[in-house]
């Protein structure tokens, strides 16, 4: 194990010279760090690398061993407690989060010393992980230690993988998710019910893309492409980026994904544009996924977004996906210049035949539940009583219906055991979940209406209410307007 001459010392007065350092006129943290750990280990070579290279991650993965030395009282921790999710029963576990701690650290029968140090400075927070390595077993190459470069390489690849993540762009960093790539798991393709043949086009389109690189080259034109879907909120946007992303990553060749979750951050959105392309590029082919396009790139940073797009640096192999509820909100600049957003893919209210689809969806999810019957015809029954209702409110009705359904059966209601006595006039109205699901879709519609007046009535409050109701407004009549031509046309 690494040691200076006297390790309690050492690190006794590495915390003491960090006192002395926030209590005196500040500079450097990190310099201030580097330098304590120098004069206070002079057997060792010190090596300064940011966290986001995840040495400590590195262990946490089960790579190395990284124990935290507990025995003073020096170190900075939150001490929090992590409960379980799943209301299992269990008490979940403890953990520190270090600000400020020491580990003694082992990698490949090597032993380091690694240092964690977080500060805020200037307005942002920094975080370093300092390791030392005795120089005595080193081999120094122009300065620098060759076993902690070993180690800060396996590291940062390690840390540049994904293991079963998305990366997500937050709070002006990149970050691997473990639990939004479990989320997209479930998601496919099947559960996407859109216009078959706007979903054939999306799907060649998105495939074509990663498929067709040397075609790209061949006529010269920039291996770069991207795509809006736009449309009113519940029919569909999401669950296709999700199905998307399920997709690419189950291809032979797998394609990542970047999400950009937020741009907001202390160093301001400039910089994190600046940061989201570079890892695209880093990354590509990789699709890139701006959700709610038009919040994330306002007018503010309109420009800057625009040269990273198409200015002098390449972003061959990246495909960017942006989504939007009001494409009215967007620039032109962005929403009508091909090259930047190529495609534009509308997601509409579902018409007879998708809402019919989405039924005969939920039947096939059903089909073994032996207390719900749901014949076919049920399937265009419901259609028919949802004119309007977006694919969310769709979805809510069936969940709301079969929750009730299971409540009442519970407690043996003669109303759910088909025991009403009502004539049965269409071949449905005798049926348990028809019954229920109308039910609840009046409940439905009676909202839509509240919340229609509602939103009319805090439109007094200014023009920018007023404008998003008239958005709102027009795009609910466009979509009507298409279901009767289309039905006209059927």
């Amino acid at each position: 194990m690494v040691e200076s001459n006297n390790p309690e010392c050492a690190k006794t007065q590495v915390f003491d010279d960090l006192r002395r350092h926030y209590g005196a006129t500040r500079h450097s943290t990190e310099l201030a760090i580097t330098n304590s750990l120098r004069s206070r280990y002079p057997d060792c070579s010190t090596t300064v690398t940011p966290a986001t290279t995840g040495v400590l991650s590195f262990a946490t993965a089960g790579q190395a061993e990284a124990e935290l030395d507990t025995t003073m009282d020096e170190y900075s921790a939150w001490r929090v407690h992590s409960p379980v999710t799943d209301r299992s029963g269990q008490e979940g576990t403890m953990a520190d989060g270090v600000f400020f701690g020491k580990y003694d650290y082992r990698w490949k029968n090597l032993g380091f010393i690694v240092y964690s140090a977080s500060w805020r400075e200037n307005g942002c927070m920094h975080k370093n992980e300092y390791i030392l390595f005795k120089k005595a077993d080193d081999v120094i190459v122009d300065g620098h230690s060759k076993r902690t470069d070993e180690l800060i390489a396996a590291a940062s690849q390690w840390s540049e993988d994904l293991h079963d993540e998305v990366w997500v762009f937050d709070q002006e960093h990149w970050s691997k998710d473990s639990e939004l790539w479990k989320s997209v798991q479930d998601s496919t393709w099947d559960d996407v019910i859109l216009d078959e043949t706007m979903k054939k086009t999306l799907v060649e389109d998105v495939e074509g893309f990663f498929d067709r690189k040397d075609d790209y080259k061949q006529f010269g034109v920039p291996w770069k492409r991207g795509i809006i879907f736009h449309g009113i909120p519940g029919n569909g946007k999401t669950i296709s980026i999700k199905a998307l992303v399920h997709f690419l990553s189950s291809r032979s060749d797998p394609v990542p994904t970047l999400y950009v979750k937020s741009l907001a951050g202390c160093r301001g959105p400039h910089y994190a544009i600046r940061a989201i392309f570079t890892k695209a590029r880093q990354t590509a082919p990789c699709l890139l996924v701006f959700e709610d396009l038009d919040s994330l790139i306002t007018d503010k940073v309109k420009s800057f977004f625009l040269n990273e797009v198409d200015g002098l640096e390449s972003n061959d192999g990246i495909m960017m996906i942006g989504s939007t509820n009001y494409l009215d909100r967007l620039d032109p600049g962005i929403a009508k210049r091909p090259s930047r957003f190529d495609r534009k893919y509308h997601f509409a209210l579902p018409a007879v035949a998708e809402r019919i689809r989405y039924c005969e969806y939920w039947r096939s999810k059903l089909a073994n539940n032996k207390s719900i019957d749901f014949p076919e015809k049920l399937s265009a029954a419901i259609a028919e009583i949802t004119e309007g209702f977006s694919f969310a409110y769709l979805k809510e009705a069936f969940i709301t219906s079969l929750l009730v359904i299971v409540a009442n059966q519970r407690v043996g209601t003669k109303e759910l055991n088909g025991m009403n006595g009502d004539a049965d006039t269409n071949g449905v109205e005798s049926n348990v979940l028809w019954r229920t699901l109308s039910k609840q879709v009046g409940i439905l519609r009676a909202e839509q209406e509240e919340s229609l007046k509602s939103v009319d009535e805090a439109a007094q409050n200014g023009p920018t209410a007023s404008n998003n109701i008239a958005v709102y407004r027009a795009m609910r009549a466009q979509e009507r307007a298409r279901q009767r031509q289309s039905q006209a046309a059927l």
